[in-house]
């Protein structure tokens, strides 16, 4: 009889609990739409500029791209060049300049859409921190097996900097292999084409824990890598070949010196897949002033390096 009374006090408490559980509707502020501009430039290239309008949380599909938007750049106060609308690769749409970008100049962004509150960034493409040496560890190359069934030839590399600067030591990179592609004629290779493509790399924890993959297709790597003054980067590129028929030829390392606002964008950017579930996220940096999004420049410098026999 004690066992029932047990279970009948239970399940009133379960239903007591229950009877608390309301359903609440948050009402969020409506906040008008501002500009979003986004856009990483470098030396050499023009300024490209993606223009669209906010959205709120429960707005569905892709952002609405402005048809008349008017974008320029000026330079110390003075007016520099208009951006035209661009149609690109893909239905890309974008704003580009005439005007070249040239290193440690500040760039200001204007964006006005009629209608909308004006927006203004600014920012400048460093001066490039470049490769001293790329050196390849050639005792220590092999080539492993791949889950896929396909080989793949481990290259350790050893990328060093040329004068690592004193402060603000933000870079980013990324690696390509080019395959040379043979066929056997009367028994021996005989070269037919080449092709690239992305490498994969590995390295110790680390390393693995202080870079960050980035929709630039470049890897960044965190300022507090180089707090104990190294000028080194480790990794172990993974070129994935068919021996029948390929064969690895050389390596390109893309090195970039960045901006603090392109570092800030994108350390932010990584940061928000990379929070543990009870924390809050970090904020998404923005330098966009009286919208959203990220101007910011980067200078671009590298090194080939041939593959030896193996």
């Amino acid at each position: 009889m004690q066992k029932y009374a047990y279970i009948l006090i239970l399940a009133n408490i379960l239903a007591s609990g229950l009877r608390c559980v309301r359903e609440t509707d948050i009402q969020l502020p409506d906040e008008p739409a501002k500009i979003v501009a986004l856009s990483h430039f470098t030396i050499g290239e023009p300024v490209r500029v993606e223009v669209s309008l906010s959205q709120t949380l429960t707005d569905a599909g892709d952002p609405e791209i402005p048809f008349n938007a008017d974008v320029s750049i000026s330079v110390d106060g003075k007016f520099l060049d208009k951006l035209f609308r661009v149609t690109g690769d893909g239905g890309r749409i974008y704003w580009e300049s005439r005007d070249l970008v040239v290193p440690k100049t500040e760039y200001t962004l204007a964006v006005r859409i009629a209608g909308l509150e004006p927006v203004a960034a600014h920012s400048s493409a460093p001066e490039p921190v470049e490769i001293a040496e790329v050196r390849i560890d050639t005792a220590k190359m092999r080539v492993v097996d791949l889950a896929d069934g396909r080989l793949a030839l481990r290259v350790p590399l050893q990328i060093r900097i040329k004068n690592l600067p004193a402060e603000k030591r933000y870079f980013a990179f990324s690696l390509q292999h080019e395959i040379e592609i043979f066929e056997v004629i009367n028994g021996q290779p005989v070269p037919d084409e080449y092709y690239e493509a992305s490498t994969k790399f590995l390295a110790d924890g680390r390393t693995l824990a202080l870079v960050y993959d980035t929709p630039e297709k470049v890897v960044l790597v965190n300022e507090n890598f180089w707090s104990d003054e190294r000028d080194l980067l480790n990794l172990d590129a993974l070129i994935p070949f068919d021996p029948a028929y390929e064969k690895p030829r050389r390596l390109f390392v893309d090195w970039r010196t960045l901006s603090d606002a392109f570092y800030r964008y994108h350390l932010s950017l990584a940061r928000q897949g990379n929070n543990f579930p009870l924390n809050d996220p970090d904020a998404l940096f923005n330098n966009i002033e009286g919208g959203y999004g990220n101007f910011s420049g980067y200078s671009v410098s590298g090194d080939t390096v041939g593959i030896p026999e193996f």
